[in-house]
């Protein structure tokens, strides 16, 4: 209530206070006021029941209202148990989720150990494969050199040479034409097809499919075959072919050449 009011409603109040006194002074007798006063006490007495009836009527509208806020509290109370309970839950749900990812981790720690376990298997599978097959292809053109350099020598022994007043053949016939060149007659044909021969091998180990060191291996086969009057003979009849110039000096035979001529 604003202050205008309650300014309004005293003034009002103190008015009639006044005015009943002007009131019973002027129109009642001196010899009837004390009775015309007693008369209020029982007013008084009514008035003063009233203002305990209300005060009895407040205390019990506050205490309807005190156990409206202890119901509303225990209510409130309940749902924050409820609440409590509810996020107590959520608490064990969560740490159950956390082991559950825990030990999921953990499997796929252990899955990826046993994926890297069979990785490194198939690596050294693959690598004794792999192994397996370049024995297998060593072994395979170690086979077919030492035939064609059986076969090579074969040719070699049919290779017939005139000096002087007859005829040699075989590794005489290379030693002779190693010391006094090919004007020599000699036949070509059978020469020739001993060269071809020669060459076919180096070009067999190169393009063989071979690690560098097996070629270097079936390479030296060849050449501990090979004797210094061969080679001689080899290389004086290179003449200006290049690719057989190439596979002569790229299989260690020009070097060999140098040192013995």
């Amino acid at each position: 209530m604003k202050k205008k009011y309650i300014a309004i409603i005293a003034s009002v109040i103190f008015l009639v206070w006044a005015g009943s006194g002007w009131a019973i002074n002027t129109w009642i007798n001196a010899s009837y006021r004390g009775t015309f006063g007693d008369m209020f006490g029982a007013v008084n007495a009514l008035f003063s029941g009233f203002a305990f009836a209300g005060l009895i009527y407040t205390i019990a509208v506050q205490r309807q209202e005190l156990q409206s806020q202890n119901k509303s509290i225990d209510m409130q109370t309940d749902e924050m148990k409820i609440q409590v309970s509810a996020i107590k839950m959520q608490t064990e749900e969560l740490a159950l989720q956390r082991e559950a990812i825990q030990m999921q981790t953990e499997e796929l720690a252990l899955q990826r150990k046993a994926i890297e376990m069979q990785t490194l298997e198939t690596a050294r599978s693959a690598d004794q494969l792999e192994g397996q097959k370049n024995l297998s292809n060593l072994q395979t053109a170690m086979s077919v050199v030492n035939d064609l350099i059986r076969t090579k020598n074969k040719r070699m022994e049919g290779i017939t040479v005139s000096a002087g007043s007859g005829w040699i053949k075989g590794t005489d016939a290379f030693g002779h034409l190693s010391e006094v060149g090919l004007g020599v007659w000699v036949n070509e044909r059978t020469l020739e097809s001993y060269l071809n021969l020669f060459y076919y091998i180096l070009t067999f180990i190169n393009e063989y499919d071979l690690k560098e060191e097996q070629k270097k291996l079936l390479r030296d086969l060849l050449n501990v075959d090979t004797s210094n009057e061969e080679l001689k003979v080899i290389y004086r009849a290179l003449g200006n072919d290049p690719h057989r110039m190439g596979l002569f000096t790229s299989s260690g035979f020009l070097t060999r050449y140098k040192k013995i001529k």
